[in-house]
Protein backbone atom coordinates (compact mmCIF):
# COMPACT_ATOMS: atom_id res chain seq x y z
CA UNK A 1 0.00 0.00 0.00
CA UNK A 2 2.85 2.45 0.71
CA UNK A 3 4.07 2.04 -2.87
CA UNK A 4 0.77 3.44 -4.18
CA UNK A 5 0.87 6.26 -1.65
CA UNK A 6 4.39 7.15 -2.78
CA UNK A 7 3.27 7.17 -6.42
CA UNK A 8 0.25 9.29 -5.51
CA UNK A 9 2.40 11.77 -3.60
CA UNK A 10 5.06 12.02 -6.27
CA UNK A 11 2.55 12.41 -9.08
CA UNK A 12 -0.34 14.43 -7.75
CA UNK A 13 1.50 16.38 -5.08
CA UNK A 14 4.06 17.67 -7.58
CA UNK A 15 1.32 18.43 -10.08
CA UNK A 16 -0.60 20.36 -7.46
CA UNK A 17 2.52 22.32 -6.50
CA UNK A 18 3.17 23.11 -10.17
CA UNK A 19 -0.41 24.32 -10.70
CA UNK A 20 -0.24 26.54 -7.62
CA UNK A 21 3.21 27.89 -8.55
CA UNK A 22 2.23 28.63 -12.17
CA UNK A 23 0.70 32.12 -11.60
CA UNK A 24 3.69 33.16 -9.49
CA UNK A 25 6.09 32.06 -12.23
CA UNK A 26 3.94 33.60 -15.00
CA UNK A 27 3.96 37.08 -13.49
CA UNK A 28 7.50 37.06 -12.08
CA UNK A 29 10.18 35.07 -13.89
CA UNK A 30 8.16 34.51 -17.05
CA UNK A 31 7.18 38.18 -17.35
CA UNK A 32 10.75 39.28 -16.68
CA UNK A 33 11.96 37.00 -19.47
CA UNK A 34 9.30 38.34 -21.88
CA UNK A 35 10.22 41.94 -21.08
CA UNK A 36 13.90 41.17 -21.66
CA UNK A 37 13.04 39.49 -24.98
CA UNK A 38 10.89 42.50 -25.95
CA UNK A 39 13.74 44.91 -25.23
CA UNK A 40 16.36 42.76 -26.96
CA UNK A 41 14.10 42.15 -29.96
CA UNK A 42 13.47 45.87 -30.34
CA UNK A 43 17.21 46.58 -30.21
CA UNK A 44 17.86 43.84 -32.77
CA UNK A 45 15.13 45.19 -35.04
CA UNK A 46 16.63 48.70 -34.83
CA UNK A 47 20.05 47.27 -35.69
CA UNK A 48 18.80 44.97 -38.48
CA UNK A 49 16.92 47.79 -40.18
CA UNK A 50 20.07 49.95 -39.90
CA UNK A 51 18.10 52.99 -38.79
CA UNK A 52 21.09 54.71 -37.20
CA UNK A 53 23.07 54.23 -40.40
CA UNK A 54 20.20 55.55 -42.53
CA UNK A 55 19.83 58.65 -40.36
CA UNK A 56 23.55 59.44 -40.32
CA UNK A 57 23.90 59.03 -44.10
CA UNK A 58 20.70 60.85 -45.07
CA UNK A 59 22.47 63.92 -46.49
CA UNK A 60 25.43 62.11 -48.04
CA UNK A 61 25.31 61.42 -51.78
CA UNK A 62 24.87 57.85 -52.97
CA UNK A 63 27.52 56.15 -55.11
CA UNK A 64 29.84 59.16 -54.82
CA UNK A 65 27.58 61.25 -57.07
CA UNK A 66 28.51 64.85 -56.24
CA UNK A 67 26.29 66.69 -58.72
CA UNK A 68 23.32 68.73 -57.53
CA UNK A 69 20.76 66.39 -59.11
CA UNK A 70 22.59 63.35 -57.72
CA UNK A 71 22.48 64.80 -54.22
CA UNK A 72 18.76 65.59 -54.52
CA UNK A 73 17.93 62.13 -55.86
CA UNK A 74 20.08 60.51 -53.14
CA UNK A 75 18.39 62.53 -50.40
CA UNK A 76 14.86 61.64 -51.48
CA UNK A 77 15.74 58.01 -52.13
CA UNK A 78 17.25 57.66 -48.66
CA UNK A 79 14.32 59.57 -47.17
CA UNK A 80 11.89 57.09 -48.74
CA UNK A 81 13.96 54.18 -47.43
CA UNK A 82 14.15 55.77 -43.99
CA UNK A 83 10.40 56.33 -43.81
CA UNK A 84 9.76 52.73 -44.91
CA UNK A 85 12.19 51.33 -42.37
CA UNK A 86 10.75 53.52 -39.62
CA UNK A 87 7.31 52.17 -40.53
CA UNK A 88 8.61 48.60 -40.30
CA UNK A 89 10.28 49.40 -36.97
CA UNK A 90 7.10 50.87 -35.49
CA UNK A 91 5.05 47.94 -36.83
CA UNK A 92 7.48 45.41 -35.35
CA UNK A 93 7.66 47.20 -32.01
CA UNK A 94 3.88 47.53 -31.73
CA UNK A 95 3.39 43.86 -32.59
CA UNK A 96 5.98 42.82 -30.00
CA UNK A 97 4.29 45.05 -27.42
CA UNK A 98 0.91 43.52 -28.29
CA UNK A 99 2.35 40.06 -27.68
CA UNK A 100 3.68 41.25 -24.32
CA UNK A 101 0.25 42.58 -23.35
CA UNK A 102 -1.34 39.30 -24.44
CA UNK A 103 1.18 37.48 -22.22
CA UNK A 104 0.08 39.60 -19.27
CA UNK A 105 -3.70 39.27 -19.74
CA UNK A 106 -3.95 35.71 -21.07
CA UNK A 107 -4.26 33.95 -17.67
CA UNK A 108 -6.82 36.52 -16.53
CA UNK A 109 -8.93 35.92 -19.63
CA UNK A 110 -8.58 32.15 -19.20
CA UNK A 111 -9.74 32.32 -15.58
CA UNK A 112 -12.63 34.60 -16.53
CA UNK A 113 -13.71 32.14 -19.22
CA UNK A 114 -13.56 29.25 -16.75
CA UNK A 115 -15.67 31.20 -14.24
CA UNK A 116 -18.22 32.14 -16.92
CA UNK A 117 -18.35 28.53 -18.14
CA UNK A 118 -18.97 27.19 -14.62
CA UNK A 119 -21.90 29.55 -13.96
Amino acid sequence: MSFFIAIFKSTFYKALINVLYFPIWWYSFGLKKRITEFRQGTINLFRNLALKLMITHLFKPMFGERSKSGRIISFFMRLILLVWRLFLFVLGTVSRFALLVIWIILPIIAMWQIIVLLK
